[in-house]
């Protein structure tokens, strides 16, 4: 399934699922992609699937960049385009499971120009690399065959589960950790309260069941190994 990633001057803002035909991006408070900024029309720009492609058009003169180039007609999307609006940036990706590559992965930061070597791919992999990173949460196996083990949160991104089964992604913000879910056909619960479509901010000791998975939150490593 194709999804956007928003993100605000490199910080994790939402991840948009794109399950319809048609979405639109703006600031109204029925758009499918809701960006809440008055540099953004209600109606900035228009996504439309048709047979498995994604094509971005602009709606109105409303400025919309794809990959640093200005638009103005449709423009199909590829995984790792960036999409700039004001000064936001969406983030296209063609599955869930492409939001989390390998952390030695050779990019740059987001707000660096990019070298020649560099393809609108490696983008989507910088900024899981580089988005607001903070090593100081955690999350810790409660059940299963990986019973004890504490997986540090040390990226912008933290995928949880595995490709093809229910799958939930952590993101850091300035203020906490935050989870939404990714894939599958059940939403991971949070001290037993399925999270459905939303994204939920976690609290300190928190329970997550994910699939057939407990485990728990902790804010900072030294709580986990307390436990």
């Amino acid at each position: 399934m194709p999804k956007l990633t928003l993100c605000f001057k490199g910080r994790f803002i939402g991840l948009h699922n794109l399950t319809e035909t048609t979405a639109t991006i703006g600031r109204a408070p029925d758009a499918e992609v809701h960006i809440e900024s008055l540099a953004i029309a209600e109606r900035h720009a228009l996504i439309k699937q048709i047979k498995e492609r994604c094509l971005i058009s602009p709606i109105a003169e409303n400025k919309t960049w794809v990959n640093r180039q200005l638009i103005d007609e449709p423009t199909l999307l590829t995984h790792g385009d960036i999409i700039k609006l004001g000064k936001h940036e969406l983030f296209f990706s063609e599955s869930a499971t492409d939001l989390n590559r390998s952390p030695n992965t050779n990019v740059q930061h987001i707000n660096q120009h990019p070298t020649r070597s560099a393809s609108p791919r490696q983008s989507l992999d910088q900024l899981v690399k580089n988005l607001n990173t903070l090593p100081s949460g955690t999350i810790q196996i409660l059940s299963g065959r990986h019973l004890g083990k504490i997986i540090p949160l040390q990226r912008g991104l933290t995928r949880l589960g595995m490709s093809g089964n229910e799958c939930a992604v952590i993101a850091h913000r300035n203020d906490g950790y935050y989870l939404s879910h990714l894939e599958g056909d059940t939403p991971p619960k949070v001290n037993n309260r399925s999270i459905g479509n939303h994204t939920v901010r976690l609290k300190e000791g928190q329970e997550i069941v994910l699939g057939n998975t407990r485990m728990r939150f902790h804010e900072e490593i030294s709580q986990s190994a307390a436990m």
